[in-house]
């Protein structure tokens, strides 16, 4: 009994730490905005969502990756999704490590951690019927 019960749980754990296949409509807050973000489906355009926070050295590092990604794609919507911090640390961050996409807030990882986002950085691309066709640690090298 205690073998299938550890089996079970292994189970269910790798089916949670998997991830989102798809990705339902959903609002966030828009960081430094009175208004939030609607993602609707079917979506207008593939979408790249970056999962970071203020004190993630690795977010920092990927920072070069995704600008590079958005300026060889300007057909592909991208978001960046701050994971519980309050607006003056991400405000502080963006001051120092700016980027040119859309930041939305998920102050209390609600949202994050629908998806299986456990650990940060996360990148996930969507395509435009919400299918999850990427969802790494790293962005991807291409879209």
């Amino acid at each position: 009994m205690t073998k299938y019960l550890s089996l079970l749980l292994a189970l269910s754990f790798s089916l949670h730490t998997m991830g989102a296949e798809s990705l339902s409509s959903f609002e966030l807050p828009i960081y430094k905005e009175k208004t939030t973000y609607s993602y609707q489906l079917p979506h207008k355009k593939k979408v790249l969502i970056n999962f970071w926070a203020t004190w993630c050295t690795s977010c920092i590092q990927e920072i070069p990756i995704l600008e590079k990604l958005k300026k060889q794609n300007p057909d592909v919507e991208f978001l960046a999704v701050n994971a519980g911090d309050s607006p003056r640390k991400i405000k502080k961050f963006l001051k120092k490590h700016g980027f040119s996409y859309k930041v939305l807030m998920d102050r209390n990882k609600e949202f994050s951690k629908g998806l299986g986002i456990l650990s940060l950085p996360q990148t996930l691309v969507v395509d435009k019927d919400g299918k999850v066709i990427y969802h790494k640690e790293v962005p991807p090298t291409q879209l």
